[in-house]
């Protein structure tokens, strides 16, 4: 079961690197349309465009991502703290250090990156940007990760101790933040679910916790449970295909009710439920049925480097067809195709090519 985790792991960072190229899919569509159109930009009239539902649907499938990062990051902690009351300062100490130092390089390239083009941040902006991970928008997911680390001493008790009842009030926090999704998106607002969507903001833990305690939870106890997932694999399955469904159409109506041509995603209500019935698929499916099993796997164990790099290289990769080969981004499919391959290539690559250098013994950070 635990090669699973890997696995998911590594599904989890392939899919999140589809995610980042279908938006950058978006922002040739409606943002850069007149580098090939005769329209000035924002355009929206490739909105409803089969392209555009096509990208929706990958934004929608991989939506399970980020949850499934966490709830392999609690397991793993549950997993090596074992029948310790609790995992030793020491372990995850060495477990921050090492998301901490890359994190750290890569957000000061960034920085300087962002300085050179004329954007010099102030030394407090700077300090802020590295502290909740705004040096690039992914970059939050870092700090959120590090908060959970620096808690799993007070977490793994408590689950291991009250597993039911952490769950249940995990999970309905969970799902109250995601509700809020729903007035934001309809301009609906009040003092109270504006005091709330200010006060959780996507780097503080309590917005992803249900993930992180459910991780843990099955770390301890997925011996116990193991039976019914793997019974219940048709019913993880169907869930996921409705709930799958249920959230490409729920976002259509929410823009459409938004009065807005287009929206950028944002997980509700709905896709909380379909990412836990697909992890619960994942669990219950045969190692035998699982595609790309070695490969993936191997994904998994090198994420935290894919993460951090490929979205800055994406980035350049796009403004460089933007500047060099605009008649690419009209061509929507080919253009996404090529983002998501240098996203993934190349930090693999740079991985591989630090690992058989003289720079091998710092390959870890």
């Amino acid at each position: 079961m635990t090669r699973k985790f890997l696995y998911l792991n590594g599904l989890a960072i392939f899919c999140v690197i589809l995610f980042h190229a279908a938006g950058w899919g978006f922002t040739a569509m409606f943002s850069w349309a007149h580098r090939y159109l005769p329209v000035s930009s924002p355009d929206y009239s490739q909105a409803g465009s089969p392209v555009y539902y096509a990208l929706r649907l990958i934004e929608q499938l991989v939506v399970f991502s980020i949850p499934a990062f966490l709830f392999v990051s609690g397991y793993f902690v549950a997993f090596t703290t074992g029948k310790k009351p609790a995992p030793a300062w020491s372990t995850i100490l060495a477990r921050v250090k090492i998301l901490l130092i890359p994190y750290l390089v890569w957000s000061v390239l960034i920085l300087a990156a962002n300085a050179l083009q004329g954007r010099p941040p102030s030394l407090a902006g700077a300090a802020q940007a590295l502290l909740i991970g705004s040096t690039y928008p992914s970059y939050y997911f870092v700090p959120l990760l590090i908060q959970f680390y620096l808690l799993a001493p007070l977490l793994v008790p408590l689950v291991r101790r009250y597993p039911l009842a952490v769950l249940l009030v995990t999970g309905l926090l969970q799902l109250t933040i995601h509700a809020l999704i729903y007035p934001t998106v309809l301009g609906i607002s009040s003092p109270l679910t504006d005091f709330i969507a200010h006060s959780f903001p996507k780097w503080f833990f309590p917005v992803r916790l249900f993930w992180f305690c459910a991780g843990i939870a099955a770390g301890f106890y997925l011996n116990h449970i193991k039976a019914a997932i793997l019974r219940l694999r048709p019913v993880w399955v169907g869930l996921t295909a409705v709930l799958f469904a249920a959230g490409f159409i729920e976002w259509e109506l929410l823009t459409g009710a938004s009065g807005q041509p287009f929206l950028e995603m944002r997980e509700t209500v709905v896709d909380a439920l379909y990412a836990a019935t697909f992890i619960f698929m994942i669990l219950s499916l045969p190692d035998s049925s699982l595609p790309l099993s070695s490969r993936l796997n191997d994904w998994g164990a090198k994420s935290f480097g894919i993460y951090l790099v490929h979205s800055p290289v994406m980035e350049y990769a796009a403004r460089a067809i933007y500047h060099f080969l605009p008649a690419l981004l009209g061509i929507t499919a080919l253009f996404v195709l090529i983002i998501a391959v240098i996203g993934l290539a190349v930090p693999l690559a740079l991985m591989a090519v630090v690992k058989r250098s003289p720079l091998s013994r710092w390959y870890v950070y």
